[in-house]
């Protein structure tokens, strides 16, 4: 029989490596919580002020991505996208991006925070 046993640096690694990724979190700022929706829900963005139809505000999305994970918006975006679609929401207003320097080794990380919105009346699923 093999006995097979983890190495503590395997998992730290391990850990460093998922660092570097994309990641978001959402904070509920709305009164109502909405069932989430499928993460590959469609998702609108707005970059460039709030959008003309009536909506319902439902919190704020914070994201961050470096390292491995890329500076760019196109790579924090996709998971932004998935948090908003898990937060029951239907578009995003982001409200700024920002790139920083972070670690020893002044990584390049890329920060954005953004509003999910929930329109007020929704379009009919086709």
């Amino acid at each position: 029989m093999v006995r097979r046993t983890s190495h503590p640096l395997a998992a730290l690694t391990g850990a460093l490596l998922l660092s570097g990724c994309a990641h978001a979190w959402f904070t509920p700022t709305g009164t109502t919580a909405y069932a989430p929706r499928p993460d590959d829900c469609a998702i609108e963005v707005f970059t460039t002020g709030a959008p003309d139809r009536a909506y319902e505000e439902l919190g704020i999305l914070e994201g961050e991505s470096g390292w491995l994970g890329g500076t760019k918006m196109s790579d924090l975006l996709p998971e932004m996208k998935i948090e908003a679609c898990r937060a029951g929401g239907d578009a995003l207003v982001v409200h700024m991006s920002q790139r920083y320097t972070s670690g020893e080794d002044d990584d390049e990380m890329l920060y954005s925070s953004a509003t999910v919105i929930r329109w007020i009346e929704r379009q009919p699923v086709r």
